[in-house]
């Protein structure tokens, strides 16, 4: 059986092609029992759009990629379902690159795709500069880049701030009497690390509490979490701040292994990164980011990009909130 084109769908609605074309593409307004009569009729031959012929003539693939630094990290595979849920609705498909934190796996993967096989990038990107970037990927091409920002870089960014939140969660531990904070963090070189890193300083040296030796770099995944743990309560920690999800989880079980269940020997304040259900984290203050509004306006900035390429660069920003561990409990579906 010969496969069904555009022109049996065009005979069976009794329109033209190009009327199916732009039923189809969404390039042209259709009046709404015409457009009834073309979709009728796609759905009772079976017909299945070409994509390969469409992107040679229209010179779209309607593919858009996200590249995230970890995707078993709750907050980047709440990310994917708000991006692909927006950008879906334009008919679009996300394709997902994991680098796993390494500069080398970002640039392959950046490289690959930047020949043609996507029509624009979302980036969440490991690297320190885009200078790094902006030897691999067209300036032409479409990007958006997403939680993580990059000095000197010319494109659009959507991103949260977490420097109010994260002052007032340290203020918040010094106010309750805790003299030595640890804290845990991930990777210097990312913005969101520097940025909550220089709020904890901030807030610690305002008080003639900071020092040092109460800071301790991870990975901003979980490994290395119990030997920086084990540090800090060395060093007579009585309350921790740590600077993301994946570490706050596996330092309270870790703690709960110790038998230093929190907050009664040791308070903890945590990241909030996901609408997902996570294990433990009504036992500690959070810091919660607006996970689902940033996915919901990446998708629409690089749906903004796509259509309008020569649009000023766009930077929104938006912010983290610190939720006390009363109303942390008190507020709905938050964990278990």
């Amino acid at each position: 059986m010969s496969k069904v084109s555009i022109r049996d769908v065009a005979t069976h609605a009794g329109v033209s092609i190009a009327t199916v074309s732009h039923v189809i593409n969404n390039t042209r307004f259709v009046r709404p029992e015409t457009k009834e009569l073309v979709l009728k009729s796609i759905q009772e031959l079976h017909y299945s759009p070409d994509a390969t012929a469409r992107s040679f003539k229209t010179g779209k693939r309607n593919l858009i990629a996200f590249v995230v630094p970890d995707i078993s990290n709750d907050f980047f595979s709440s990310l994917i379902e708000e991006i692909e849920n927006v950008i879906s609705k334009e008919g679009y498909h996300l394709i997902v690159v994991n680098t796993k934190e390494t500069k080398e796996r970002e640039l392959e993967n950046l490289r690959v795709l930047s020949g043609g096989i996507v029509d624009g990038f979302l980036l969440a990107s490991t690297m320190e500069t885009y200078e790094e970037i902006s030897k691999i990927v067209p300036s032409t091409m479409p990007m958006v880049l997403v939680d993580r920002s990059l000095p000197g870089c010319p494109r659009d960014t959507v991103t949260v701030s977490n420097y109010h939140a994260m002052h007032s969660a340290v203020e918040f531990l010094i106010q309750k009497g805790h003299k030595k904070i640890g804290y845990l963090t991930g990777l210097p070189r990312i913005s969101t690390t520097s940025e909550r890193l220089s709020a904890y300083q901030d807030a610690m040296e305002k008080h003639h509490l900071f020092s040092k030796s109460l800071i301790r770099m991870g990975t901003s995944m979980s490994t290395c979490v119990s030997e920086n743990l084990d540090s800090l309560l060395e060093e007579g920690c009585t309350a921790l701040v740590i600077s993301n999800n994946v570490m706050a989880v596996e330092a309270m079980m870790l703690l709960y292994v110790k038998g230093l269940d929190t907050p009664h020997k040791v308070e903890l304040v945590g990241y909030k990164d996901s609408e997902q259900l996570q294990y433990g984290l009504h036992h500690m203050h959070l810091i919660r980011q607006p996970v689902s509004e940033l996915g919901r306006a990446a998708g629409k900035q690089i749906l903004e990009r796509l259509n309008h390429p020569d649009l000023p660069t766009q930077k929104l920003l938006l912010q983290a909130e610190f939720i006390p561990k009363k109303a942390n409990i008190q507020s709905k579906n938050l964990d278990t």
